[in-house]
């Protein structure tokens, strides 16, 4: 299998806990990165949800703000 190296990026997942966080010294030509979007959830290196958490609140304020200009412009809006 041949490795495209442009696409390919390392997540490495750790503990929360930075005294213990030691990890080795990246892949030549590979980027490392601390979070990543797999089927549609954000997932970070420390496991927790602050990302996911702050788009879907984005997402969501962002279809609410349509969704009121909708109904000034005189669109009917179903409940």
């Amino acid at each position: 299998m041949i490795i495209n190296e442009p696409k390919t990026k390392e997540h490495v997942f750790h503990r929360p806990c930075p005294r213990r966080y030691h990890v080795g010294s990246p892949i030549d030509g590979i980027e490392r990165v601390t979070h990543c979007k797999l089927l549609g959830v954000i997932v970070q290196d420390t496991f927790t949800a602050d990302r996911h958490v702050n788009y879907i609140l984005s997402i969501c304020s962002q279809r609410i703000f349509l969704l009121k200009r909708s109904r000034d412009q005189g669109l009917p809006v179903k409940h």
